[in-house]
């Protein structure tokens, strides 16, 4: 039963990420997916034990593409798409929730809304991390996983080092925090290391540490690597993502996985094989 409730959210947020891509068509070249959804989109060829499941559509913005009509604010309600008290954060009218954020480095003033005018303060927030999703992208096929929906849209995807770099900061930044931390977050992050190869993983992060925008929170997450996962299978990342596939799989094999693999990264960037590659 729990994995047909999880393969339903999911079919679910995709319709839903498919709505907002359509909403905000003409946007299109500032839109990049982020999120669970943009992770699965990249590794979903890779065999895990743990269900891809998310109930959340993550789009980031890039100001510097964004066009003052039509207004982020207007084009998602003209969609169906309610406000909630939070900034940058929707809901589709069954209940699916839809998160638009601007990078921190880019958002302007404020401590929560992004200041991105003439768009309205509340319909995006700020996030930190996300400055490595505008560096490294590219364009991907989506399609609905519902049979009885034939939608399909090509979107800008986060690559799998913006992806990396993301999913390090929503750790590292939660980790005095314990009641914040999602075990799938650091599984999310077993399946980027396990789904690419290190050597092109090491190149494109040394791209990100090679831009002006990205390179501080690459340095930063890079950190959270190295102190959460690469530190051993006990590590706090490591030991999460082996603890998501509680049940359903093999932990101990999968923390010892993450750390190898966060190691492999680390070892990689410092030899510089991204260099190489």
């Amino acid at each position: 039963m729990t994995g047909a409730i999880s393969s339903d959210i999911l079919v679910r947020a995709r319709s839903a990420l498919l709505d907002v891509l359509e909403a905000l068509d003409e946007q299109r070249d500032a839109v990049i997916v982020v999120g669970a959804q943009a992770v699965y989109l990249r590794t979903g060829s890779l065999k895990v034990a743990l269900a891809e499941t998310t109930k959340d559509s993550d789009v980031t913005i890039d100001p510097r593409e964004l066009h003052d009509d039509p207004l982020l604010e207007a084009a998602m309600r003209r969609a169906g798409f309610l406000p909630t008290d939070q900034p940058g954060a929707w809901v589709r009218p069954d209940g699916i929730p839809i998160d638009l954020m601007i990078p921190e480095r880019l958002a302007g003033k404020g401590r929560r809304s992004a200041e991105i005018p003439p768009h309205d303060k509340h319909a995006t927030r700020r996030a930190v991390g996300l400055e490595a999703a505008l560096v490294d992208n590219s364009e991907m096929f989506i399609r609905s996983l519902d049979p009885q929906d034939s939608r399909s849209s090509t979107a800008k995807v986060a690559g799998n080092a913006a992806l990396l770099v993301a999913k390090l900061h929503k750790i590292g930044e939660r980790v005095d925090d314990p009641e914040r931390l999602q075990d799938k977050d650091a599984h999310d992050l077993y399946r980027i290391l396990q789904a690419t190869e290190t050597a092109d993983l090491a190149h494109a992060t040394a791209r990100l540490l090679a831009d002006d925008l990205s390179r501080k929170v690459t340095e930063v997450a890079l950190s959270y690597l190295k102190d959460y996962f690469a530190s051993g299978p006990d590590a706090i990342g490591s030991a999460m993502a082996g603890r998501a596939e509680q049940g359903v799989g093999d932990p101990d094999t999968v923390s010892v996985s993450t750390a190898l693999l966060a190691q492999d990264l680390i070892d990689a960037l410092s030899r510089g094989d991204a260099q190489k590659a």
